[in-house]
């Protein structure tokens, strides 16, 4: 059997400044003949089991996929995308509710609800409220650690930005889509968002396996706190659009609104990322480091609020980490209370169903 562990990884939502941000929508797109299967049901009830199960199942046919892993326990899945079936399974629970638009077109729901025993879960309903509320106030609590290391991050930026030479970062990520990218056919590319990093119950944790899976060729922006960095790929990502490529544009999770850090064009095999002391990069075809748009000696007078801020950030994820670690034993205890009360043989049969649904609409596709 195939071993999914090989696939692509992407959070497709992230712990973030101002509560979790879900991307989960993206994931698949119903005016293009997506079918996605949303599976409903409280923690603990099989939704990762089901989905590696149906995974591996699709791999062993030699369908392509990528895995989307728990940002707040990356053992688990959150979903399984199938590109060329165009389909995915995904977890549509929160933080990351997902509900049909066009239900039956496009999505169908996979009620794992069926599958336990709610008198048995309501006999326990005082125990399993407080745990609810314990998790809830722990991922509360490192929400405001990632608020406070972002706000750090972003003070860093503006001190980055303030010595940069901006039209020169500009001008030169004109040069490298012009050298890096073919020329446009018309149309406009698609753009999906992904994140290759996530703040999780281990720190920071990134996906730089996934770019040695999908890209041929890395062109590596070496930039500290992000400034020159940011402007080249603004451009890049909107010079790919025009070209008419589709892109994966990979945000920031400190500041997922605001910093694009990394774009891949999957037609080309060619990522363009952004390296710091978070993300590490050993190969790459090229490497554009952020002092060839800095002023140093300008910078180097913020030296000891820079020092202060990279401090403190180490210290707050530290203790996002810590806290995140806290709600997943929390959590835990609610997968208790729900294991105890499940009939996994009816999610079996449920797992069973899917993949012979999926399968054989894959056939119908002339794909299998």
């Amino acid at each position: 059997m195939n071993n999914i562990n090989q696939a692509p990884l992407f959070f497709l939502g992230a712990n973030a400044p101002g509560g979790f941000v879900s991307h989960f929508s993206d994931a698949y797109d119903p005016t293009d003949g997506w079918r996605t299967y949303i599976i409903k049901g409280g923690p603990g009830t099989g939704k990762s089991s089901l989905m590696k199960k149906a995974a591996a199942a699709l791999m062993e046919k030699g369908q392509e996929l990528y895995l989307a892993p728990c940002s707040s326990d990356p053992q688990s899945l959150d979903a399984v995308v199938f590109p060329k079936l165009k389909t995915c399974i995904m977890d549509g629970t929160a933080p990351h509710v997902v509900e049909p638009k066009y239900p039956g077109m496009c999505e169908m729901l996979v009620n794992l609800g069926d599958c336990y025993d709610a008198d048995r879960l309501m006999k326990n309903a005082p125990q399993l409220l407080q745990v609810f509320r314990d998790n809830a106030a722990l991922h509360a609590r490192a929400g405001r650690y990632i608020s406070a290391a972002s706000s750090l991050l972003s003070d860093s930026y503006r001190i980055a930005l303030d010595c940069t030479d901006t039209a020169k970062a500009a001008k030169f990520g004109l040069s490298l889509a012009r050298r890096a990218l073919p020329a446009g056919h018309g149309g406009k590319g698609h753009e999906q968002i992904r994140f290759l990093s996530g703040i999780t119950p281990m720190g920071l944790v990134f996906y730089g396996s996934t770019l040695e899976k999908l890209c041929d060729k890395l062109y590596i922006l070496e930039d500290e706190h992000g400034a020159s960095s940011r402007i080249i790929l603004s451009v890049v990502r909107a010079a790919a659009l025009d070209a008419g490529l589709d892109i994966i544009s990979c945000p920031c999770p400190f500041a997922p609104g605001e910093k694009l850090e990394h774009i891949l064009i999957p037609a080309l095999r060619t990522g363009f990322c952004t390296s710091n002391r978070y993300l590490r990069f050993d190969n790459a075809e090229r490497k554009i480091h952020a002092r060839r748009f800095t002023d140093a000696a300008a910078l180097r007078q913020k030296k000891q609020r820079l020092s202060f801020n990279r401090k403190a950030v180490y210290e707050l994820l530290a203790g996002t980490a810590d806290t995140l670690m806290q709600a997943k034993v929390v959590h835990d205890q609610i997968e208790k209370y729900y294991i105890e009360a499940m009939d996994f043989a009816a999610v079996d049969r449920c797992a069973d169903s899917l993949i012979k649904a999926i399968v054989k609409s894959a056939g119908e596709k002339g794909l299998l």
